[in-house]
């Protein structure tokens, strides 16, 4: 059971140099989508599993969870594939690997809220990243059969993928860690409550923007940018003195300010849907906002608590 974590691990850093190898290959005509393409990869070949690494405790190692981690590497290979085929029947089975592992994922979250309830709310916090998961595979899904509900364009159905992998998946994941450190400090609840409740209730309000108002994706953003901006201040204020390793303190820092101007792009963008006023466009969101959430908020924030936990765990050996 103790292996699973370290296995995680391990699964992300081969992951890592599978999606460098995997970098000169081409999906896309469109050197834009190529990009996204490339952020998908990496989410589902190093995000996931490291998020994964990071979430159980002690007794959390069995059921859902051990399914999970052993099928993540092997549910990767046939989405990645899907890519290289023509939209349609085949492409879409061949990501459904992916939807498959992810309704597995979010049982595991499931299941640790029903045997815990709402509390402590840094650990509900992992569950919500959990159960967001879903949302991301099920949109490649569709992204893959080469269908455009609602009149989504391909971008933005894609985008929506790379969206759940990261924010939906990730940013709660990392809030419940750094609430987990926290919880052993003197620190400010209710602005950690706070910060929680905006990541994990955006999340909706963002997907209702893009299908009823872009007003209602304004408020999205505003709401997970205050989220997340209160976490980067909580991060300084009272995680960042917690934490004794210095890569790990390094990577925290990255991450937090990341997500700082991230954030604020994600406004500006949101306010120009809204107000049909073009302030950034979406290929210039997703080279600024989408790959400074993805590798400067996200990666660098699970690598950093990866770092941390190690760290802690050889000192107390």
């Amino acid at each position: 059971m103790n292996s699973l974590p370290k296995f995680a691990r391990i699964s992300a850093a081969a992951g890592a140099v599978a999606w460098l190898l995997l970098l000169p290959t081409v999906t896309s005509d469109s050197r834009e989508t190529e990009i996204i393409h490339k952020v998908v990869f990496f989410g589902m070949l190093v995000i996931v599993p490291l998020g994964l690494s990071l979430v159980p405790t002690e007794n959390e190692r069995g059921g859902f969870y051990r399914v999970a981690v052993l099928a993540q590497p092997v549910a990767a290979v046939p989405a990645i594939a899907s890519f290289f085929f023509q939209t349609g029947l085949l492409a879409a089975s061949l990501s459904s690997a992916w939807l498959i592992l992810s309704i597995l994922i979010a049982l595991f979250g499931l299941t640790r809220f029903k045997s815990r309830g709402l509390y402590p709310v840094a650990e509900s916090s992992i569950d919500a990243g959990l159960l967001y998961l879903t949302v991301g595979p099920g949109w490649l899904v569709v992204y893959r059969l080469g269908i455009q509900p609602f009149d989504y364009g391909e971008t933005i159905i894609l985008l929506t993928v790379v969206h759940f992998h990261f924010a939906g998946f990730a940013a709660p994941i990392i809030a419940g860690l750094s609430g987990r450190v926290l919880a052993t400090r003197n620190y400010p609840c209710k602005m950690f409550g706070i910060s929680v409740f905006a990541i994990v209730a955006a999340m909706p309000l963002v997907a209702a923007g893009i299908t009823f108002s872009p007003w209602l994706g304004f408020i999205g953003a505003l709401l997970i940018s205050v989220g997340l901006l209160m976490l980067a201040v909580l991060t300084f204020g009272w995680v960042l003195p917690a934490v004794t390793s210095l890569p790990g303190r390094v990577l925290l820092v990255i991450g937090a300010l990341s997500t700082c101007v991230a954030m604020v792009l994600a406004c500006l963008y949101a306010y120009s849907l809204a107000t049909k006023i073009l302030i950034i466009d979406i290929p210039t969101m997703a080279l600024t906002h989408g790959l400074l959430n993805a590798f400067g908020f996200v990666t660098c924030s699970l690598l950093a608590w990866t770092v941390i936990t190690l760290h802690s765990r050889s000192k107390s050996l």
